[in-house]
């Protein structure tokens, strides 16, 4: 062990080592205290030894030729009794020292303002940003004026198939008086992850789902020739065919826009969304009662009857996605069934570690609107993240 009366000469040591070493061109340590704490360290073991300042930088020099940076792993002589009672021990055989750098950053608050403002003001990577926004459309809408007791909670780190970006690990959002919650998992004996509800339900890649269960797609999204008009036109839908009567749902949670009757499509009901998302049910036979404008519908709620009501050759549902009024193939952006369901043992291991990261979201502090803590290296601007990508 290594008597007190070696500490003070071992401090000289190292300040005027670390000097040397600054001005040593072989010297590639990036961080003067990566080079003093690394002095330091060998000068408190070799100053009892007599080791001079000179065989010190040559051993550190040696040592970072071989090695990139402190931050990635620092050779130093161990601590221990095979050392100190060797009066002339080696650097080549020191132990390695690792000190890893912290790859994890997590942010918490309240949202004031609007939640994409507030996620900006708390530093939390743009690449964290995108996926929440994806994850959640047309749910959750990030521009939106947020409410007393609006929260959030953001778990992230990087993303295993590219170092340069961050992957959104758990996440709890409260928002408008709903909650919005996602977690990274991948299943033992899995190579690929999908976001999962914390109740285990795996989370849908596509913002919309299926509005009915129909019997085939009897005409597609694009340019046609109108069935009964003749006519060479753009057809801003898909058409379901099914029979009169079919339960019609909303395919995402939204507001009633129009309920009524229109030129054409007939009897129609328009949903809207967030993030200027705009859902269309045309053809119904009938409405679901206690349907009104402005209020809210959830995911899955009736809305209608398939029917043929308006210009229609057949029972029919006419299904439009729409994005700031601009029509959109719906079948790009809508999933066809629930995805599967956990097995057994996979569940067991879910539990295990979605217990574990709620129990993390929920130590974070909410002090201040926007508190942010990650490592050193997270609060370092990097181009790289500031790329638009999505890795939902």
């Amino acid at each position: 062990m290594m008597r007190f009366r070696y500490l003070r000469p071992a401090c000289f040591c190292a300040r005027t080592t670390s000097t040397k070493l600054s001005h040593s061109g072989y010297c590639r340590f990036k961080y003067p205290a990566a080079a003093v704490l690394l002095c330091g360290m060998i000068a408190m073991l070799g100053t009892s030894d007599g080791i001079s300042e000179l065989k010190i930088v040559g051993r550190v020099n040696e040592s970072s030729a071989s090695e990139p940076s402190l931050a990635e792993a620092a050779t130093a002589p161990a601590v221990n009794a095979s050392v100190s009672g060797t009066s002339h021990g080696r650097l080549s055989d020191a132990a390695p020292l690792v000190m890893s750098e912290t790859n994890n950053g997590s942010s918490a608050g309240r949202i004031e303002g609007t939640l994409r403002d507030t996620l900006v003001r708390a530093s939390v990577p743009v690449d964290v940003r995108e996926q929440i926004e994806h994850l959640f459309a047309p749910r959750l809408d990030l521009a939106a004026p947020a409410r007393k007791g609006d929260t959030y909670h953001v778990l992230y780190g990087r993303d295993a198939t590219d170092a340069r970006r961050k992957r959104l690990t758990a996440v709890e959002i409260r928002s408008g008086g709903e909650f919005y919650q996602a977690v990274w998992f991948i299943a033992p004996g899995r190579t690929d992850g999908h976001y999962y509800s914390f109740d285990g339900g795996r989370l849908a890649a596509k913002p919309f789902s299926m509005p009915l269960d129909y019997v085939r797609l009897s005409s597609p999204f694009g340019y046609r020739t109108h069935p009964v008009k003749g006519k060479h036109m753009m057809h801003t839908g898909v058409d379901f065919a099914a029979p009169k009567g079919t339960p019609v749902v909303a395919a995402a949670s939204g507001t009633v826009r129009f309920i009524g009757f229109k030129p054409g499509y007939g009897k129609i009901v328009v949903l809207r969304h967030p993030r200027g998302f705009t859902t269309h049910y045309a053809h119904l036979s009938a409405f679901a009662r206690d349907l009104r404008i402005g209020k809210p519908v959830t995911e899955g709620q009736p809305l209608g009857a398939v029917g043929s009501t308006g210009t229609a050759t057949g029972q029919h549902l006419h299904f439009e996605v729409r994005e700031y009024d601009q029509p959109i193939d719906p079948l790009t952006l809508t999933r066809r069934t629930d995805t599967a369901q956990l097995t057994t043992s996979q569940r067991i291991a879910f539990d295990s570690m979605t217990g574990a990261l709620r129990e993390q979201l929920a130590a974070l502090p909410l002090d201040t609107p926007a508190n942010r803590m990650a490592s050193n290296a997270e609060s370092t601007p990097n181009p790289a993240e500031r790329q638009k990508s999505s890795l939902t």
